[in-house]
């Protein structure tokens, strides 16, 4: 069976909305704590839909991995919906699309399993980004494009739709991500928003 990294959603996201791009094109990651270990610092969470902070290594059913065009290998763990007040998405609460507001939480790791980001934390706010901007990753908007709210998902993104041959660099020069790097997240679409004309 393949395994698909829970938290491997929430890393590109994070990372994408705060790296900064440095006069030689290498994304730059300023004042952010490093890479946490995962072991002592997550609980595992299970692929009930529960609350409780992603885990890098999750058992899924081969059979329910689903790939966007673009190639992102993901599974749904959790379903989402329209929202009640918004049953069919006509008040553009449901379903994402270019230039709305999608809010998420998310979990970003790397190959060995280590947390690199990640909205969880204690204390953290969830990422709101405008689809369709280039705030963060192509996998990552790839993903919550064919979202609902209140769904979840573990995905794997290839490092073409992360950060490619670049990377991402600490502030001291090593690297965060290192070049051609898959990524591991996990994905909560909580919202979907549409800024009135």
């Amino acid at each position: 069976q393949e395994r698909v990294g829970a938290t491997m959603v929430a890393f590109d996201l994070l990372i994408a909305c705060f790296a900064l791009v440095s006069p030689q094109g290498k994304h730059v990651v300023g004042r952010r704590h490093v890479v946490t270990s995962l072991a002592g610092a997550l609980t595992a969470s299970s692929l009930t839909g529960s609350a409780l902070p992603a885990s890098a290594v999750v058992k899924v059913d081969a059979s329910k991995v689903k790939t966007t065009k673009s190639g992102v290998k993901y599974v749904v763990v959790k379903e989402g919906a329209c929202p009640t007040a918004d049953p069919t998405g006509m008040a553009g609460s449901c379903f994402p699309q270019q230039g709305s507001f999608a809010i998420v939480d998310y979990t970003g790791f790397l190959p060995s399993g280590e947390v690199f980001d990640t909205t969880e934390k204690k204390g953290g706010k969830p990422l709101v980004f405008k689809l369709g901007s280039n705030q963060v990753i192509v996998g990552i908007e790839d993903c919550v494009n064919q979202m609902l709210p209140g769904e979840e998902i573990q995905a794997l993104v290839p490092s073409a739709l992360a950060y490619g041959e670049k990377g991402v660099l600490t502030g001291s020069g090593e690297y965060l991500i290192s070049p051609n790097t898959n990524l591991k997240y996990f994905i909560r679409l909580k919202k979907v928003a549409i800024l009135p004309s």
